[in-house]
């Protein structure tokens, strides 16, 4: 299965059937994606600042984790401010950017950027998010993306950020092979401390 075809069924899988977002170079496979399912509608808005507000809204009417995607550099900046409000407010929302292919992506390289619109979009929201992972290889993407969906959703609830470069979202795979997040030690891990929260809550 391609990569961006899984996380948008993925995403119907939760229920949720809106997506916001504005149209980039790094996201257009995600988008197309989107393109082959009827039941998920991709909500196209002028500028990404706003598509983060219409997923925090989504979010807010309907209790799932709102969804907003980005292509790369100015576009996943442009997510900041209503990552920020979601973070704020509590309220789980998943935000998706594309990012540049990896094989041109910088890593622990000297240089301030090797790709084009090459951005750290996950350290610059890191402080405003419950979690925000960048995908670096084919094999993480099922992990990651139950974990982002997960974290979005329990203990307090709030933003979370995946970022898929262009050759992950393009690749092909056998996802039932892949590892995942699902009963997990680490899943089991944040399970147990969500039920410690709730009993001290009591």
């Amino acid at each position: 299965m391609k990569i961006s075809d899984y996380v948008i069924e993925f995403l119907i899988e939760k229920e949720i059937n809106k997506v916001f977002g504005y149209i980039g170079g790094a996201i257009a496979h995600l988008y197309h994606s989107i393109d082959k399912y009827e039941n998920i509608e991709m909500i196209n808005c002028i500028h990404e600042q706003g598509a983060g507000f219409a997923s925090e809204g989504y979010s807010r009417v309907t209790g799932k984790s709102g969804v907003a995607m980005a292509t790369s550099g100015p576009g996943a900046t442009n997510l900041i401010t209503p990552i920020g409000s979601c973070f704020f407010d509590s309220v789980p929302t998943l935000f998706i950017t594309g990012q540049v292919n990896t094989y041109e992506y910088k890593y622990d390289k000297p240089v301030r950027q090797i790709g084009f619109q090459e951005t750290d979009i996950v350290s610059i929201v890191k402080p405003i998010t419950k979690y925000a992972v960048m995908v670096n290889d084919v094999s993480e993407i099922r992990y990651e993306l139950e974990k982002t969906y997960y974290i979005s959703q329990h203990g307090r609830k709030g933003p979370v950020l995946i970022d898929i470069p262009m050759d992950i979202q393009r690749s092909e795979t056998d996802i039932s092979k892949l590892k995942s997040f699902i009963n997990s030690d680490e899943h089991k891990k944040l399970e147990q401390i969500n039920i410690d929260n709730k009993i001290k809550d009591v």
